[in-house]
């Protein structure tokens, strides 16, 4: 049993749990117990607390807002990313493509339960994705699946999905959590108390409680088709500060939580737990927003390009936990060899500015047109990191003549399109289409998620050309060609690769490293989570 030195757990995950059931009958789910020498003792076996820096906008995955902790430990799809982050099957047992490219047929494994105990079969696949495609519902994936022309049910463990044209990373699509069509049928998919209350998936955890702003318990699903989890109950602590999160870390109030690279250092050899770093496809970049006049002249952006030193911001915002980004895919399979680097020479940033008409005044800023080349990059409050590079950043442009106004927001503020310039967070693993197309698209201009409002009609080609080529090795020539004209003609002027850093209980078990994505969970894996020496 491990047992830290004071009873302030018992005094913080108690008050949150007593207080979101204060005046009601129902008792909070105990977290803790006492030894024999009166000591608290965290999670004990049974019950693992993770701090999460935000709370589910939604609990249902076919909404489109991702929260990967609750997402994997309650829904499940077809198909799912292994420690490698290839392709392998979840719910789907095989799979089979028509010669053209354009139908699939499926078959599910067997005695699989939703949580409520009905079976999962291919009328839910088929809902799901119904449900995706219906305009009336809320759903940021209906792009993610337009080529999907129909989806039959062929028997009660298979399904045939007809497509209008070849979807290479359609299986990758599959990775989305399927909804149940007994439960949903007939209801308000915006408005039904299953988004926020009342989930009910396949995954190894089932919804148990929640309360808005503190906390999300889930417990154990038994019938599991992999098998019951280790844990009996996972319970995720809504903490948007990183600094509360550490010192919850350290006196044992939570038992996992994200670093940042400035709070490795308060990590002391004697605290009760270690430090896990793994690389990752996250980048951070600065956005440009190409309705703004100031960034549709290519040879600004690319001035832009060329006055960053990531090595520096590296060092400096990141204390070398990361590498520096030159575009998108760096670290995806099909990444380019080489790749244009724009960076840290302030001699062709000043030559690009100057071919587009700018000159240095007398205060050594650039001007045109008797005005200066000043923008705000907005940035948001609740991420050190992103302010760390956001600072940097500025002082570097400033050495090139370029103005940027860093505004510091909070979250709930921040309009995307009316900003000028942002730093964002992005980047998968996974498949290229799903790291590029919602972003960089022209038909996704007004929605989905082109945040910079980019349209580029080379870069619509070779998107279309990389989801509808099955061909492998053409398809990598595609995202290659593809990186490199982002690069060139950036809608992003791209900064840092973040390594992720993780504190994790001495004793906890389960943690196990990959290349993860922007949003990516260490518990991408929770069924495999336990207390060594638990069950």
């Amino acid at each position: 049993m491990r047992t830290v030195q004071s009873r302030s757990w018992l005094v913080g995950i108690g008050a949150v749990l007593l207080a979101a059931v204060s005046g009601c009958e129902q008792s909070p789910p105990a977290a803790v117990g006492a030894d024999k020498g009166g000591e608290t003792a965290i999670a004990v076996k049974d019950t693992l607390i993770v701090a999460r820096a935000s709370e589910p906008e939604w609990l249902n995955p076919v909404a489109g807002h991702q929260h990967a902790d609750s997402d994997m430990a309650m829904f499940r799809g077809l198909f799912k990313l292994s420690d490698k982050n290839e392709l392998v099957n979840d719910m789907a047992q095989s799979w089979s493509v028509a010669a053209d490219g354009k139908e699939y047929t499926i078959h599910l494994r067997p005695d699989i339960k939703w949580h409520d105990g009905m079976p999962f079969t291919a009328e839910d696949v088929k809902f799901t994705l119904e449900t995706i495609q219906n305009p009336r519902n809320h759903s940021g994936l209906r792009k993610e699946i337009e080529e999907v022309r129909a989806v039959t049910v062929v028997d009660p463990l298979t399904v045939r999905i007809s497509l209008s044209e070849p979807l290479a990373p359609l299986l990758s699509r599959l990775k989305i959590g399927m909804i149940p069509k007994h439960l949903l049928q007939g209801k308000d998919f915006n408005t039904d108390e299953f988004n926020h209350s009342k989930p009910v998936g396949t995954g190894p955890y089932k919804f148990h409680e929640r309360k808005s702003g503190e906390y999300l318990v889930l417990k154990a699903n038994p019938d599991f088709y992999d098998g019951p989890p280790h844990f009996n109950r996972i319970i995720y602590k809504f903490l948007p500060d990183p600094n509360v999160s550490l010192v919850q870390l350290k006196k044992g109030e939570v038992d996992v939580a994200a670093l940042t690279p400035k709070q490795v250092a308060a990590v002391k050899a004697d605290d009760p737990i270690r430090i896990e770093v793994t690389p990752s496809a996250d980048y951070r970049v600065m956005m440009f927003n190409l309705r703004d006049k100031l960034f549709q002249d290519v040879r600004v952006r690319q001035a832009v390009q060329f006055a960053t030193d990531r090595e520096a911001l590296v060092k400096g915002a990141l204390l070398g936990y990361g590498s520096p980004a030159y575009g998108p895919l760096q670290f995806n399979r099909v990444s380019a060899p080489e790749l244009p680097k724009h960076d840290n020479d302030l001699v062709r940033a000043e030559a690009l500015l100057k071919e587009a008409g700018w000159s240095r005044g007398p205060d050594s800023m650039m001007y045109k047109n008797g005005k200066k080349l000043s923008f705000v990059l907005t940035v948001p409050v609740s991420d050190p990191v992103r302010v760390d590079l956001a600072t940097l950043l500025a002082a570097q442009l400033g050495r090139a003549g370029i103005e940027a106004k860093v505004d510091v927001r909070d979250w709930s503020v921040i309009k995307i399109p009316a900003t000028q310039a942002l730093i964002l967070g992005g980047g998968l693993p996974g498949d290229p289409d799903e790291d590029l197309y919602r972003f960089f698209s022209s038909r996704l201009l007004g929605e989905g998620s082109n945040y910079s409002g980019y349209s580029n009609p080379r870069v619509d080609e070779l998107l279309d050309q990389g989801r509808h080529t099955l061909d492998e090795t053409k398809r990598v020539l595609i995202y290659q060609a593809l990186q490199v004209e982002l690069i060139n003609n950036p809608p992003y002027n791209h900064l840092v690769y973040l390594q992720h850093i993780y504190g994790v209980r001495k004793g906890v078990t389960g943690f196990q490293p990959r290349v993860f994505g922007h949003g990516t969970s260490p518990l991408w894996n929770i069924e495999q989570w336990r207390v060594e020496g638990g069950r």
